[in-house]
């Protein structure tokens, strides 16, 4: 029996240091549930109580520090989280349960209110609880109103803790510097809309050949990032294409192989690909509903770069198709998802509008800065722009 308490309790502790309950800056909204919870009860104290191992710690509290910690045996929290369901006292002094107690007889508690906070497995991790030094009794409507902040707590504990893993997700899809080789460079950056989302970018050279790829999955949150992360490794499994494999077919093939997961999520991607020759300078690429690529050519004009195939999980039979251009030296390829728009408006002349931000204003070094002062509008879709630049001559090599 002991050992069995004792795991409960490591399995609690685990599921409660994931949660990032013991870290209140990871949060924030937990811990405007328990500010709302004093002013509504008119309590002195509020706190999220976490039992960890012998000691139980008030990492979210109002009116008392939050470095305190006590014995779990000497909290009323300690028999709440053990019978997993909602418990009031009204005057502590008067049950022998807890009478004896230092929280009672030193601190003056009287009254406690306490109700269970479960994860998503319903594993009971900590503690929504109302603390006074006046004895007092809950009528039916309060306690429904504590069991409802308590519901708002969880949802706000455990969706906290999935975006934060989203956001780790969509991070760990992104290359952690620029890619310099024989003065070529490709660097990117990306903005999420909110806290995360599913665009992603890659590049990696391979040979005397660079990959380079923009996806934007629909949707946002972890569904986004996980679906993004399998279409990463999908294409990432194609790099037979730089080595001169037809794009189209890769592509095609990927899509394939992805269509089960894009109908089961109701999702779909769009994607650009290219596999640039560092030696020629020369482009394949498929566009796969993209529609937002072009070449700053050294005369000063912008190309966009056309395609007519759709996005990646829109219609199961469909096909795309491999084509071609050049970088010549000091020349520059742009790609950038559709949040880029939001910026710099829709309809004519778009093209030469995204190479002004994207070029005239630095944005892969000042992305985030430019998103957040844009002067027209802001960005309601993930804002990601990458650029590769040929080196000017070969000299710069």
């Amino acid at each position: 029996m002991t050992q069995t308490v004792d795991q409960s309790r490591t399995r609690r502790a685990r599921t409660a240091a994931s949660l990032g309950l013991l870290e209140a800056e990871r949060n924030a909204r937990v811990d405007r549930i328990t500010a709302l919870a004093a002013r509504v009860f008119g309590v002195e104290m509020t706190t999220v109580t976490v039992l960890d191992g012998d000691r139980a710690t008030f990492p979210l509290s109002h009116g008392l520090d939050p470095g305190t910690t006590m014995p779990r045996s000497e909290v009323f929290c300690d028999l709440t989280q053990r019978q997993g369901e909602p418990m009031y006292v009204e005057d502590a002094s008067l049950d022998p349960r807890f009478a004896s107690w230092p929280i009672v007889t030193d601190a003056g508690i009287r009254f406690y209110a306490g109700h269970p906070l479960r994860d998503h497995m319903g594993t009971v991790v900590a503690t929504l609880c109302l603390l006074d030094s006046t004895p007092r009794r809950l009528g039916d409507d309060e306690k429904e109103l504590l069991a409802e902040l308590a519901g708002l707590a969880e949802t706000e504990m455990v969706s906290s803790t999935e975006m934060r893993l989203a956001q780790e997700a969509q991070a760990s899809l992104l290359p952690q510097a620029g890619l310099e080789v024989d003065g070529w460079r490709i660097e990117g950056a990306c903005v999420p809309a909110a806290a995360v989302g599913g665009d992603f970018y890659d590049y990696r050279a391979t040979g005397r050949s660079a990959v380079l790829r923009l996806a934007d999955v629909m949707g946002k949150g972890t569904p986004a990032a996980l679906v993004a992360a399998g279409v990463r490794a999908a294409l990432r499994g194609t790099e037979a294409a730089a080595a001169g494999v037809d794009l189209g077919v890769t592509v095609t093939r990927t899509a394939r192989t992805l269509a089960d997961d894009m109908e089961r999520t109701e999702s779909f991607v769009t994607l650009f690909e290219a596999v640039i020759d560092l030696d020629d300078g020369e482009v394949r690429y498929v566009d796969a509903g993209c529609g937002l690529a072009l070449v700053a050519r050294n005369d000063g004009s912008v190309e966009p770069l056309r395609s007519n195939d759709g996005p990646i999980g829109l219609w199961a039979e469909d096909h795309w198709t491999e084509h071609r251009t050049r970088l010549e030296p000091g020349e520059r390829l742009v790609v950038v998802s559709d949040g880029v728009l939001d910026l710099v408006g829709e309809g004519p002349g778009h093209a030469d509008r995204i190479a002004e931000l994207v070029l005239g204003r630095d944005a892969v070094s000042r992305l985030e800065e430019i998103v957040r002062g844009c002067e027209t509008t802001s960005a309601v879709d993930d804002v990601t722009v990458v650029v590769a630049t040929r080196p000017a001559s070969e000299g710069a090599r």
